[in-house]
């Protein structure tokens, strides 16, 4: 590295550092948040319901290591005791010098086909795994994931929807089976950009069973969600009309500082400067929320009147979290000025809240934020997770 990129490099960092300490405290960034984003991202492992969960289990199982369910928090009208845990970390197991099991670092292999042809698991950030739980997908419910690629979301949403497809037996499966008529669901997930939707396609095709893409159950969509006219292209089409999703995931693009911040680590291992860290500006975000707040009105609307939608961010960036959520029930007044018949409700239970659901996440997960919650890889609970920041919200007659 020459000295001028040296230099340069070191302004790039400084900045970056200097902006994220005066958003979350000097001490705060300093101490323990730069260094909790610094580390690699610690995965959990989502087990494929529509294939063999003991075969994913033998596939993900390693005599080192202990797997254990991943303590997502109890959602009201979830019937979890009716399926068996698909979402599991791993610990190190207790040894002479240390008896206790430890939280581990290791990887979880690659997924593998099973008897069915399907994959057998997903590997992702466990934040991603709470927000898909958080959402509470039932049995037949009209799903769109607006920012869906590469899918790891969309298959962690899937895995409620067609219980009656699941691979092991389980009571939810059996009350599905007998459900007269039985009620099908619906999974459209969304990516703008043509490779990336192709990826998402293949990846989707990968885990859920032929006769849902045969029906067009499940859909891979190349919508731009920014455009005026998206809900139209996203409402879901069935034999009785046009209906509005159920629920609604917006996981929108975002600065993804962990992201930055990895790569500069890397870059500078091999004596030269992340692009990502080059090109990074304090602007940035201001840019990224209009895109937001696009994306996020989109689902919105293509949402049903009682539906829920989730905007989620990878980023510890209030502009991009917080404040798109300000302006979003902006946009909504001033619609609802010029006639629209609906608003929204921010927060758990139609923004009543939810007394216990909310003590366990700040316990085991996240922190409050104005508007919403977001998981910091600092955590008391020292789970790793994240960033991610979400908001629960609720379409409702105006």
């Amino acid at each position: 590295m020459t000295k001028t990129h040296r230099k340069a490099a070191t302004s790039s960092e400084d900045s970056f550092n200097r902006h994220y300490a005066g958003i979350w405290g000097d001490e705060r960034w300093q101490d323990s948040l730069l260094s909790a984003l610094q580390k690699p991202t610690r995965y959990a492992c989502m087990l494929n319901r529509y294939s063999s969960l003991e075969a994913a289990k033998q596939c993900v199982s390693n005599p080192d290591t202990e797997l254990r369910p991943l303590p997502l928090p109890r959602v009201e009208s979830k019937n979890e005791s009716d399926l068996p845990s698909n979402c599991f970390v791993k610990y190190k197991r207790a040894t002479e010098d240390s008896q206790t099991a430890s939280p581990s670092s290791e990887s979880f292999p690659a997924p593998e086909p099973s008897g069915v042809h399907l994959q057998t698991h997903w590997n992702l950030d466990a934040a991603s795994l709470l927000v898909a739980h958080l959402l509470n997908v039932q049995h037949g419910d009209h799903v769109l994931d607006l920012c869906a690629a590469p899918g790891g979301k969309s298959i962690a949403l899937s895995q409620n929807i067609w219980q009656h497809l699941h691979a092991d037996d389980s009571p939810a499966k059996q009350r599905a089976m007998q459900q007269r008529p039985l009620r099908v669901g619906t999974l459209h997930s969304n990516e703008a950009d043509g490779p990336r939707q192709r990826r998402l396609a293949a990846n989707l095709q990968g885990y859920l069973p032929k006769a849902l893409f045969d029906s067009r159950d499940v859909t891979a969509l190349r919508v731009d969600g920014t455009n005026s006219k998206a809900e139209y292209e996203l409402r879901v089409k069935t034999a009785s009309g046009t209906v509005g999703y159920d629920k609604v995931l917006v996981d929108a693009p975002c600065s993804s500082e962990r992201h930055i911040i990895q790569a500069h680590i890397k870059a500078k291992a091999g004596g030269r400067v992340a692009d990502e860290m080059a090109n990074w500006r304090p602007g940035s975000s201001k840019r990224l929320a209009e895109t937001q707040l696009k994306l996020l009105m989109a689902g919105l609307k293509a949402v049903r009147l009682g539906g829920t939608v989730v905007y989620a961010t990878c980023s510890v960036e209030p502009t991009e979290n917080d404040s798109v959520i300000e302006k979003m029930l902006s946009q909504v007044e001033k619609e609802r000025k010029k006639g629209a018949k609906w608003s929204v409700k921010v927060g758990f239970n139609e923004g009543r809240g939810n007394e216990e659901l909310e003590a366990e996440l700040i316990r085991e997960w996240a922190e409050k934020t104005k508007h919403g919650w977001i998981v910091l890889p600092d955590h008391s609970s020292g789970g790793g997770w994240g960033p991610l920041f979400f908001a629960f919200l609720t379409k409702v007659p105006s």
